[in-house]
């Protein structure tokens, strides 16, 4: 499993770094984590095949979580006809919205939900066809009563987990990860200090652990003290696994 970082940036994008989005290509194809980046711009500049994403996973509604979704499905609804894959959104609310816009955006009411096909998240394991996908719910959004999730991706043994937001003060990492290993943690700190972060990374059991969605930007010189260690991957810098 390869972990492309297309956007690494918090909530605003900077000169050198786009917002949130994480492809994971694995053998059975792309996964991508977040949409906050311009995503299909990024794609086809890497040359990436677009018939090899499978699934299209949002954290949370957020703009820079989600900002690049409305593009990639644009654009594969009337363009690149040949892409098909699955978007788990967050919020049921945004569902007939979304797919609303699409139609018009693309002059046609036809919006091919056939091969762009938008469901729900809800905890647990939302796919399991040679990649495992599970949702554990963050308290990212509790504050507004909506709901934020990270996500566990497993195969063939690899085992990655995508914190997405968490909550303010609190970087409420799921439980699991005291209890069982994951071979790679992806992070963020832009929500708590960076010693409330160091505090639970105390108990996490991961080989590795990599720290994006960063702020305020002094948080890394005290994270790379703390954890001389810990990855802080730039857009385009891809882990494998």
């Amino acid at each position: 499993m390869d972990l492309h970082f297309l956007g690494t940036s918090h909530g605003v994008p900077s000169a050198d770094r786009y917002c949130q989005s994480i492809l994971a290509q694995t053998a059975q194809g792309g996964i991508l984590i977040d949409a906050g980046a311009p995503v299909m711009d990024l794609l086809l500049r890497m040359d990436y095949p677009l018939t090899s994403l499978r699934t299209v996973l949002l954290t949370h509604l957020h703009g820079d979580h989600t900002n690049g979704l409305l593009s990639l499905m644009d654009l594969s609804a009337w363009y690149f006809q040949t892409m098909s894959y699955d978007v788990w959104l967050p919020e049921e609310q945004i569902l007939a919205p979304l797919e609303k816009l699409l139609s018009i955006v693309v002059d046609d009411t036809s919006y091919p939900t056939d091969r762009i096909r938008t469901h729900i998240v809800s905890e647990g394991v939302l796919q399991d066809d040679g990649v495992r996908i599970t949702a554990f719910p963050t308290g990212h959004m509790r504050r507004h009563d909506r709901p934020a999730y990270g996500y566990l991706l497993e195969e063939d043994g690899k085992r990655v987990y995508i914190s997405g937001d968490l909550a303010g003060g609190e970087a409420d990492l799921p439980a699991f990860l005291t209890q069982e290993p994951v071979d790679l943690l992806v992070c963020e700190c832009a929500h708590f200090p960076a010693q409330v972060l160091l505090e639970r990374l105390e108990h996490v059991h991961a080989a590795r652990i990599a720290v994006v969605h960063v702020y305020p930007l002094e948080k890394y010189d005290v994270l790379h003290a703390a954890r001389p260690e810990l990855l802080f991957p730039a857009d385009g810098d891809v882990i494998r696994v």
